[in-house]
């Protein structure tokens, strides 16, 4: 497994979600729909109001109102879009910090390697994935290695949960869970916002 791992475990979890963010979508275009039913009903209470006064003055102000009313509208929708976009990147981040450590280790051990330059590198890891980087797990990455690897295994841990960093002089690669996700969110991103952004 590679990155392409993690990336399809996303899409697969952003796909099981699509269901649930429609319905989200629902509820958030019910609200929508209340906000407008509130700014129309004050529309057609201004109207009323506004008769009395001349019919270009009224037109002026009910335009007015309507412009107001309908950037309200988008504000409202749209914000609840981005928080459902938001929270599917979250929920992605959950499931993956949750994977079991065997399936962690296996999506862990080939990034490393399909990343890695020399071999040498040391790996930085996250305090809670200590367990996963045993010697036997060093000494596998090593053997995989092409022409054999020298890892070592850095005594500085992380401030991420989930991933690692290759380090070898100057030259740091992250491949932290952060990092992935931000990279991964370039190719998703456009999918997922098509279908929240899509316009009605």
């Amino acid at each position: 497994m590679t990155e392409m791992s993690i990336e399809k475990i996303f899409e697969r979890i952003t796909g099981d979600a699509e269901r649930s963010a429609k319905e989200i979508l629902d509820a958030a275009e019910q609200e929508a729909s209340a906000v407008e039913k509130d700014y129309l009903e004050k529309a057609e209470a201004l109207r009323t109001r506004l008769r009395s006064y001349a019919e270009k003055k009224a037109d002026e102000e009910e335009r007015h109102l309507i412009v107001n009313e309908q950037l309200e509208l988008k504000k409202v929708v749209l914000r609840k879009k981005r928080e459902i976009l938001e929270s599917l990147y979250e929920e992605g981040k959950k499931k993956i910090i949750g994977l079991p450590a065997e399936e962690s280790g296996k999506i862990l051990s080939d990034l490393i390697l399909n990343k890695a330059i020399s071999g040498r590198e040391e790996i930085v890891i996250s305090a809670s994935q200590e367990k996963i980087f045993s010697d036997r797990f060093i000494s596998g990455l090593n053997d995989r290695f092409e022409g054999g690897g020298k890892f070592s295994l850095s005594a500085e841990r992380g401030e991420f949960p989930w991933g690692v960093v290759l380090r070898e002089g100057r030259r740091v690669v992250d491949l932290s869970l952060e990092v992935i996700f931000d990279q991964l969110k370039e190719k998703i991103e456009p999918k997922i916002a098509a279908m929240l952004f899509a316009e009605k």
